[in-house]
């Protein structure tokens, strides 16, 4: 999706095309989530099993920044991504994005990793 000439690495046909078409299912719509921290879970279905899931989000983080004001991927704390397998012609990307929530487990774990940082500054 990315192309290089020399030192200079630009963006490929494909990957404006891809942005374009995110783009054009988000313009007209609201951001919900003003400033806050959220959540992308993405599931993309794909008919090349060598398809790299990671070459899915940048685009999409890339075009949601581009669309939406009040977007910026710094405020995206956790993403979650999956890929499908399906026919050629029938690729799809579904997208959720929530506020995101610190769960329990994540909250005892930055306590337990706060403790253990002051026991080992106290101890030296």
């Amino acid at each position: 999706m990315w192309n290089r000439k020399g030192k200079t690495t630009f963006k490929s046909a494909e990957y404006l095309q891809y942005q374009n078409d995110i783009r054009d299912h988000l313009i007209g719509t609201d951001w919900p989530f003003g400033a806050d921290q959220v959540s992308f879970n993405v599931v993309a279905g794909v008919s090349n099993r060598g398809s790299d899931l990671d070459n899915v989000i940048k685009p999409i983080l890339d075009t949601y920044q581009g669309v939406y004001e009040q977007f910026n991927d710094n405020k995206v704390y956790s993403i979650k991504l999956e890929k499908r397998i399906v026919k050629r012609g029938r690729e799809f990307l579904d997208i959720g994005i929530r506020k995101y929530e610190i769960c329990e487990t994540e909250e005892v774990a930055e306590e337990e990793g706060s403790k253990l940082q002051e026991e080992a500054e106290s101890s030296s």
